[in-house]
Formats: structure tokens, C-alpha cells, sequence
């Protein structure tokens, strides 16, 4: 029986997950937890931080924009969903953003694909999954790719079967691989803006429910930019007449998809085939995470994602407008109030499905989908201080992202990845660790809630896997062996005590921080050069091209091509 090591609350009856005959058992598991309505009919401010919920309910789409500018600031006056770049609304010159949801590899889609998911358990056994399906497959909006401008196929997430590796609900799990790009008004090529993945134990529900698709914003909302990645949120389930929120991974229109808590000491991993290359930085939600990239006979990029599921805890409430506490009000008073009021979402008033509010912006917002910058980190840090330092649920998530990140001087290669950052924190820096001048250490901000649902005191967990030539580089040490120190510093300056580890094999260092306690803590890494007796200096230096800024930090930093030095 494999052990799941995680803790289960039981959830309030505001959490009825599915109507129609389907009998609930008496303790749901988190990964199953629900939000629900606001409790008056007030206006309110939620937040539900959980880091899997850009994975779930997902959908492939390309569409085409109008707006008020050429920028990515300016305002969306129009959208069209497309199936060809040059269909009636969907003509050359426009603004093109796509939403690829990757498939399994196979005899028609032979690029931009998963070539296999695989499962290892902790004697280092593996076993590949056997693909079910397709999941929801096809929809009106899956769109053919076109590999000659960078354009992949949004195809559909599907289900493997891992009969050896059960969960509570069976041995089903969803594999999500996406990716997200765009390309200019009259441009030619798309290129890669985001990499995401996410693989969830699932079982199948019969019902009927609402599926996610693009945002139908026809230039009534002035808050939609083309930066943004509006949609119409799925999973909601349409045989209940309130609270129609459910627990659905994904959805299609018949069937719904139930989360079950993750096998905690089974390694999951996969091997993507891509013509639209992701280089840089990976984060997410790997212990022990591991990863590869190699060259096929094609040319494509395969790259390959490992790591054993972690346990995260997650944040949710709500709170009137006019009655925030004060570290939510100090927090917004600094912040425009429309994007305070837009950014997440939206909610209808109660009894009036198109009721907006007196601004023009949703009635309520649940805010979801925190970016992982220093902004997303300092709202989280008031949302923790306003609700307190108890996490609402903690669920078991597997899921990596790509960044772009700084050190650009050092990662050679266009086809390489320099390093992967992981942790169970609620919320971290999504970028590669900042180098310290003063202390000449790498960095890591992370915050989470002290407690989990049980009351228990939650322990962190930070790996860092970075490329031996990248480290290298930052601090211009040459071949010869180095070592690490490794500490946890907490808000309040003293160290914690930390299981720590550092190891370098096979041209990649290997360094984990374990067991050490939250709210706000940095995680300090320090490398040294065997034989030395100092460390190299390393500063950093701004470049700029036009209004694009970027910081590059090494022993010997220098601006990359068409940049120029502050």
C-alpha cells in the first residue's frame, strides 16, 4: 500500500462537491477542498492561494486581438477565436496569443508532444504509464500547429494508467503539459512566453459541468490588456443551483475529473518533444527534482521532468471590501483599486448572475492566480497576516514552470536548462536565486502560514539543482571542487537549524535545505573553491534596450548583444 503522508481536514458542508447521487465520504480529502460564495451579499476580496490551480482546467485555444495600442499594456477592444491564421477575423497583421495544451506523442503529432510518463519508486524501479486518453479531447477550440512559425497544436492534457502505483481513487492520473505563447502585430513568428506541467491522481465522476474557455470580452472591460490571459473559468458543476464551484481538475461536459492525494514517495517524471525550445530556469513542486535536455535525430529539443510529488499548504478566505484587517488595508492602500478589484475571479453579485459593480468590475474576486514576483510575495505576506498563521488545507502537488531569469552571461547554450528551484512553500520568488553582494551568497525567498490544518508546525522544504558551469561562472571559479554552506535565515536575522545537503555529480550541483519552519524565511547558499581563502567577488550590473531593463550578475558581468550598461 503506498503511504500518502499528508493530512486530510474535514470540510464544512459549504463543500458539496457534486449533486445527483453521488455519495460523498466522510472525510474529503484537501485536494478536494472547494471554495464557496461569499458569505453577504457584500462586496468581497478572497483569496485561494494554491499553486496547482493554473493547471486545472485548462483548455487549447489561438486567438486574434484588436486593441487600443501596439503594446502589450494596451487595452483589448476585440478577440476571435481561430483555427487559421488568415480567416475572416483572424488576419495576419493582428495580435495572436495561443494556449497549447500538449498531447500524447503519435503517428499524426510527431512534435510539440509527450514521448512518454514514467513512475519510479524509492528502490529506483520504473514503469511507464499506459495512455488512456485523450482528456476532454477535441473542442471547438483545438487548433491545428504550423511548426514553421513556432506555432505547436493545442491538442488536450490526457489520462495514464499506473497499476502499480495506486492512490485513494484508483491508479488514473491527468498529465498536464502546456504551453503559451504569442507573437506581434504584423509579426510572423510566435515565440514561447510560459512552460507549465502539473500530473494529478484522478478518478471520474458522471455529471454535467462547464468546461474553461476564452474570455467572450468584446472591448467591455477596460481592465483586459493584451499582457493578460483572460478566460471563463470550468469545472463549474451544473446540477447544483448555488455554489457551483467544484472540485474538478478538468472537465468535459459529461464527466468530471476528482483529485486524490498524491503518492508521496513515488517519483513522477515525463519526457516532452519540442520544436518551441524552453531554456533558463524550471520552478515548481519536486522533491528531489531532476531534469535533462537532449537533441532528437530532428532536431527537437526532448526534455525530461522528474520528481516526487510535495505537500503544500494553501491559503482561503474572504473579506468585505469596506472591512479588510489592517494588513490587507495597508497592503491595498498603495495599490490601484482597479486592479485590485479585477484581478482574479470574478464573482457575481448573489441573485443577479450579470450584476457588476458601481466601477464596472466584477462584484466580487477571488483572487487565484498570484504571480510568483516580489508583488505576489508581499500580498501574500498581508493575506497570511489578515487570516492568520494557519494554512486552510495543505494538498500534494507535482508541477513545474519555466522562468526567465538573470546569470544570462553564464548559461551556455541556447538549448540548455541552468537550473531548477523547488519548494513546499505557499508562495517563493518564481526566479533563479538572487545573488547577495554583500554577502556573496544565492539567495531565496519563501513564506508559508506556521501551522498546517491540524495545528501541527509545518516544515519547509528548498532543493536547488543548478549546472556546475553555471555556478561556476557566477563566481568565476574555475574546475577544481567546491563546497557549500548552506543556512535558513529567519524575518527576524537568526539562523535556524536545517538539515542541509550539498552534493555535485554528473556537471550538476545538488543542494537541499529540510525542516525548517515558516512565516518568511531566506534560504542563504554560499560556494566556495576548494584551496581558496576568499570567495571571488561577484557584482551585478543593469543593461538596458529601449524600456527593456536586465541585471546581470557574475565575477565579470557583461551586457548581453544589443544591450547597453547603465
Amino acid at each position: 500500500m503506498k503511504r500518502y503522508n499528508k493530512f486530510v481536514s474535514v470540510v464544512a458542508a459549504s463543500l458539496v462537491l457534486f449533486g445527483g447521487g453521488f455519495a460523498q465520504a466522510a472525510a474529503i480529502p484537501d485536494e478536494q477542498f472547494v471554495i464557496s460564495n461569499p458569505p453577504t451579499d457584500d462586496r468581497y476580496t478572497g483569496i485561494n492561494l494554491a499553486d496547482d490551480n493554473s493547471a486545472k482546467n485548462t483548455f487549447s485555444a489561438l486567438e486574434a486581438f484588436t486593441a487600443t495600442g501596439t503594446s502589450k499594456e494596451s487595452s483589448i477592444l476585440t478577440r476571435q477565436t481561430c483555427q487559421k491564421i488568415g480567416s475572416k477575423g483572424c488576419e495576419a497583421d493582428k495580435y495572436f496569443q495561443y494556449n497549447a495544451q500538449l498531447g500524447m506523442c503519435d503517428s499524426k503529432l510527431t512534435t510539440d508532444c509527450v514521448t512518454r510518463v514514467f513512475a519510479r519508486d524509492l528502490s529506483g524501479k520504473e514503469i511507464e504509464g499506459f495512455f488512456v486518453e485523450n482528456f476532454p479531447g477535441n473542442t471547438e477550440y483545438s487548433y491545428p500547429g504550423d511548426s514553421s512559425i513556432g506555432l505547436p497544436a493545442g491538442v488536450s492534457p490526457f489520462i495514464v494508467d499506473f497499476p502499480t502505483h495506486p492512490h485513494a481513487g484508483g491508479t488514473n492520473y491527468l498529465v498536464v503539459v502546456w504551453l503559451q505563447g504569442a507573437r506581434g502585430f504584423n509579426e510572423s513568428q510566435f515565440s514561447v512566453e510560459n512552460f507549465s506541467t502539473g500530473i494529478f491522481a484522478v478518478s471520474k465522476v458522471n455529471g454535467r459541468y462547464s468546461m474553461a474557455k476564452p474570455a467572450d470580452n468584446q472591448g467591455n472591460r477596460p481592465d483586459h490588456k493584451l499582457a493578460g490571459r483572460q478566460s471563463t473559468a470550468g469545472g463549474f458543476n451544473m446540477e447544483q443551483s448555488t455554489s457551483r464551484r467544484s472540485a474538478c481538475v478538468q472537465t468535459s461536459p459529461t464527466q468530471c475529473l476528482l483529485p486524490w492525494p498524491m503518492p508521496l514517495d513515488t517519483s513522477f517524471g515525463f519526457s516532452v518533444k519540442l520544436h518551441e525550445k524552453v531554456t533558463g530556469w524550471l520552478h515548481g513542486r519536486l522533491t528531489d527534482a531532476q531534469s535533462e535536455i537532449t537533441k532528437t535525430a530532428d532536431g527537437d529539443q526532448l526534455l525530461t521532468i522528474q520528481g516526487r510529488p510535495t505537500l503544500v499548504p494553501g491559503i482561503y478566505a474572504w473579506f468585505k471590501k469596506s472591512d479588510y484587517p489592517t494588513p490587507l488595508k495597508n497592503y491595498y492602500r498603495n495599490q490601484d483599486v482597479r486592479q485590485v478589484n479585477a484581478g482574479g475571479l470574478g464573482w457575481p453579485k448573489p441573485g443577479d448572475e450579470s450584476s457588476m459593480g458601481p466601477d464596472g468590475l466584477p462584484w466580487s474576486i477571488m483572487k487565484e492566480g498570484f504571480g510568483y514576483d516580489e508583488g505576489g510575495f508581499k500580498e501574500t505576506l498581508a493575506w497570511i497576516d489578515g487570516v492568520g498563521d494557519k494554512a486552510q488545507y495543505a494538498q500534494t502537488v507535482w508541477s513545474a514552470k519555466s522562468i526567465s531569469g538573470q546569470y544570462t552571461q553564464c548559461m551556455k547554450g541556447t538549448e540548455s536548462l541552468s537550473g531548477i528551484v523547488s519548494t513546499n512553500s505557499t508562495m517563493y520568488i518564481g526566479n533563479p536565486p538572487t545573488f547577495n553582494l554583500a554577502d556573496q551568497t544565492l539567495d531565496y525567498k519563501v513564506v508559508s502560514p506556521h501551522f498546517l490544518p491540524n495545528g501541527s508546525e509545518f516544515k519547509g522544504s528548498y532543493d536547488l539543482v543548478i549546472k556546475s558551469e553555471v555556478a561556476r561562472c557566477i563566481y568565476g571559479f574555475s574546475s577544481a571542487p567546491i563546497s557549500a554552506t548552506i543556512s535558513v535565515i529567519s524575518s527576524d536575522g537568526v539562523a535556524q537549524v536545517a538539515t542541509t545537503t550539498f552534493t555535485e555529480k554528473k556537471g550538476w550541483m545538488y543542494l537541499t535545505a529540510r525542516n525548517f519552519t515558516f512565516s518568511s524565511p531566506t534560504v542563504k547558499v554560499s560556494l566556495t573553491q576548494a584551496g581558496s581563502t576568499k570567495t571571488p567577488k561577484v557584482s551585478t550590473i543593469t543593461c538596458f534596450k529601449g524600456k527593456t531593463s536586465k541585471k546581470v550578475t557574475g565575477s565579470k558581468p557583461v551586457c548581453p548583444a544589443g544591450f547597453k550598461k547603465k
